[in-house]
């Protein structure tokens, strides 16, 4: 019975199929599928069963499951234990909303690997609400949130900075040329979105339901590049921080509208559960978040 069996198990059980484990984890699906079978080959047991597409555990299957968290645990404890204290190292995984990433973090990502080549460092992009489950099954060290503000109470938050966040469209839109726009306006055009989930398009469809104004039609797209793309070509309009239309704006390519709606600006916050041992390697970033960005 090796440790890494007993996180991939554990893995399992906290995401609720073999497939986001080995995601997660970073294995092929059959190296996770080969964990399980080995400890269920050693233990003369079988710890899961399928109830159609529902994964549960055997009563065999919860009682190992007390034991991994505290093997783990235990193992955890030792490694920190021993390790080294003054050198950063071990793995660090870090979620962000993409825009954070490409628009704010990627110098500094590139001076922290420099810096502690021990560390083994993974991104997750994503949005809060994933980080928070993430955080909370101990599956994620750190997390950036966008969001108005943070009142999780299992969660500490360092607030970064206000991130203002505009409706932004192609200089040829009708709304472009008003002097101001509101939610009515937005009645019968095309909305283009950042995956479901993110705050500021959580705001902007709060404010349209409330006014009861519905789009002609709302494009959910994943990839900030192709968002922009498609705002240029005039297909409809998009909400966006500031900072990752910086560029197109000074170009003229796309223009940000006087918007008289609810404030969409959200604020930027480095997040970790309270309960969270803070190692080196974390202690190093927040560090380094501070010296950077925070000046």
């Amino acid at each position: 019975m090796e440790v890494r069996q007993l996180k991939t198990f554990m893995s399992i059980v906290k995401l609720g199929n073999f497939s986001q484990a080995a995601q997660h984890l970073g294995y092929t699906q059959s190296t996770v599928t080969t964990h399980i079978q080995l400890l269920e080959k050693e233990l003369s047991t079988v710890l899961f069963e399928r109830f159609g597409h529902q994964l549960m555990l055997t009563a065999d299957g919860e009682r190992l499951y007390d034991y991994a968290e505290r093997i783990t645990k235990l193992a955890e404890d030792a490694k920190n234990e021993l390790d080294h204290f003054d050198v950063p190292r071990g793995p660090l995984l870090i979620g962000m909303p993409e825009s954070l990433c490409v628009y704010y973090l990627t110098d500094l990502l590139k001076e922290y690997a420099s810096l502690y080549p021990d560390v083994e460092l993974k991104l997750k992009f994503g949005i809060s609400s994933d980080f928070r489950f993430l955080l909370r099954k101990n599956m994620m060290d750190l997390a950036f949130f966008l969001e108005k503000n943070l009142h999780d109470a299992d969660l500490v938050g360092k607030f970064l900075w206000p991130e203002p966040v505009a409706l932004i469209t192609a200089p040829g839109h009708v709304l472009a040329k008003r002097g101001w726009v509101d939610v009515k306006d937005l009645k019968g055009q095309t909305l283009i979105f950042t995956e479901s989930g993110s705050s500021y398009r959580a705001v902007l469809e709060a404010a349209l339901a409330k006014a009861a104004v519905h789009p002609r039609t709302v494009l959910e797209i994943c990839q900030l590049q192709t968002i922009k793309q498609f705002v240029m070509s005039g297909i409809g309009l998009t909400v966006l921080p500031l900072a990752v239309v910086k560029e197109e704006l000074a170009a003229g390519s796309l223009v940000a509208l006087s918007w008289q709606g609810p404030d969409l600006t959200m604020n930027a916050y480095l997040v970790y559960h309270k309960e969270k041992w803070l190692s080196q390697a974390i202690r190093a970033f927040m560090k380094l978040i501070q010296e950077r960005l925070l000046k």
